[in-house]
């Protein structure tokens, strides 16, 4: 982030968009998270430029190795409001955006410690309670969602 221009931070919404829970397809005392228990993030980003909101959606999967459906799938989506949002999000030609890594991935920790807690209240006295969305790092997820995206 540019520290000639003062970039504020704060949150208007938070939604859970979606959720969904399915049973497993094994038995829950074969489950190994991190082995036959599998999880997947996506993001999501849209720009409002004139209420200066930047729009950020999570969706968390868990998946049984094997099985295609998943048995978790949970979408939220925050609405940031930024000061100066301009300094770290430029439109380029075409209609695509330019982000700052760091601006980035602030948002993005806070939007996957959000899907954590949404999933934890949604999972209490079900199975899948002892599988909590780990703790993650924000700075690599959008290097290595950045690397993913140039490599194709």
């Amino acid at each position: 982030m540019k520290a000639d221009q003062e970039i504020k931070i704060s949150i208007s919404e938070i939604n859970e968009v979606s959720y969904k829970q399915s049973h497993s397809p094994i038995p829950m005392e074969e489950i190994v998270f991190g082995q036959n228990l599998i999880f997947g993030l996506g993001f999501n980003f849209e720009v409002d430029f004139d209420k200066s909101n930047f729009i950020f959606s999570t969706l968390v999967r868990f998946i049984v190795e094997g099985y295609d459906d998943p048995v978790i799938e949970l979408e939220t989506e925050i609405v940031f409001e930024v000061i100066n949002l301009v300094s770290v999000v430029k439109k380029m030609e075409g209609g695509e955006i330019e982000l700052e890594d760091k601006f980035l991935a602030t948002l993005a920790g806070v939007c996957i410690g959000t899907s954590r807690g949404i999933l934890a209240k949604n999972t209490k006295g079900t199975p899948f309670a002892k599988y909590p969305l780990p703790i993650l790092n924000p700075t690599e997820i959008i290097r290595d969602m950045k690397r993913d995206t140039n490599s194709n």
